[in-house]
């Protein structure tokens, strides 16, 4: 009786493995074919996205596009491509811009 018990045991075990690696694999050939969402973003953030990227209110990211550079006329703090009447905003510049700044004060 305890052979039969040991028997059942391994081969309990053997079937639990075999599904489990099963699982597994299939899991993983999802992931390839259904790449992550985050490598398929976008490279150029739109006024909204930049906001909730950089975590701050679409107002804000407004002050930083009308910085006043004292002649009268304004000027973008932030990197931007301007592409007719649409801006957007690279997401690498942004990243270095960030980097770089280490005061900044606007009212």
């Amino acid at each position: 009786m305890k052979n039969n018990l040991v028997a059942l045991s391994i081969f309990c075990f053997a079937v639990c493995f075999v599904i489990g690696s099963w699982l597994i694999s299939d899991g993983l050939r999802e992931k390839q074919t259904n790449p992550i969402k985050q490598t398929s973003q976008h490279q150029l953030l739109t006024q909204s996205e930049l906001a909730d990227y950089l975590g701050i209110s679409i107002e804000e990211v407004q002050k930083l596009n009308r910085f006043d550079n004292g002649t009268n006329s304004y000027r973008s703090l932030l990197p931007h491509i301007k592409i007719e009447n649409a801006v957007y905003y690279p997401k690498v510049a942004i990243d270095k811009w960030i980097q770089n700044v280490e005061r900044l004060v606007i009212q």
